[in-house]
């Protein structure tokens, strides 16, 4: 989680120490430990900026998790291949920033994320589907797909009112403000207005 949390503050060389030593205190754990581990390794290597690092690192973590046994910690119950997806469609974005084939990687993610945040939402989960999709929005303002922000950004307002994570409504008032410009430009405001408008009501 420490590296987790670097990675996410944009520290990628502290995420990276944290990842690799969980990694290396993991390597007789049963393999779902591992897969956390591995997984988390992932997500510093994509901050950083190290794509072939974070495939290794993911493909190790898939590879762990389809060796689930009974004796499994509880605790990462939640640690399924559809949350590996979700893991990975957002280490795609933050790899986006930084290597090239840009385009390429966005696409990718949104092909992770865009069917675990329509579920998300039909399952009422909508704190998953929120966070999802605030980076959905994420990935569509760097691919300058300006019909993609307008439709992420309207599908999760209705997710606002459901969910009362301090964290998640901090990412996406960040989100907006860079949607802002892009679908102000297009005509598009009613999708910001529609996040706005739920705000205002919770």
């Amino acid at each position: 989680m420490l590296a987790y949390q670097h990675a996410a503050s944009q520290d990628p060389d502290v995420a990276l120490r944290f990842a690799h030593a969980a990694v290396e205190h993991s390597a007789r754990s049963v393999p779902v430990v591992r897969a956390r581990a591995w997984g988390r390794l992932a997500t510093a290597c994509a901050s950083a900026g190290d794509l072939p690092g974070f495939q290794r690192a993911t493909d190790r973590c898939r590879h762990l998790i389809e060796q689930r046994r009974p004796d499994d910690p509880p605790s990462l119950y939640y640690l399924t291949p559809q949350q590996v997806d979700a893991e990975c469609g957002q280490a795609l974005i933050d790899l986006a920033q930084h290597a090239q084939g840009r385009r390429v990687l966005l696409t990718q993610a949104a092909a992770l994320l865009s069917p675990i945040t329509a579920q998300g939402a039909a399952a009422g989960y909508r704190r998953s589907s929120l966070l999802h999709g605030i980076h959905l929005i994420r990935a569509s303002i760097l691919a300058r797909d300006t019909e993609a922000t307008a439709h992420w950004t309207a599908a999760v307002a209705g997710n606002i009112p459901d969910v009362q994570s301090i964290r998640s409504r901090a990412l996406l008032d960040g989100v907006s403000s860079k949607a802002r410009r892009q679908l102000t430009a297009a005509g598009r405001t009613d999708a910001l207005q529609a996040v706005n408008e739920a705000l205002s009501r919770t």
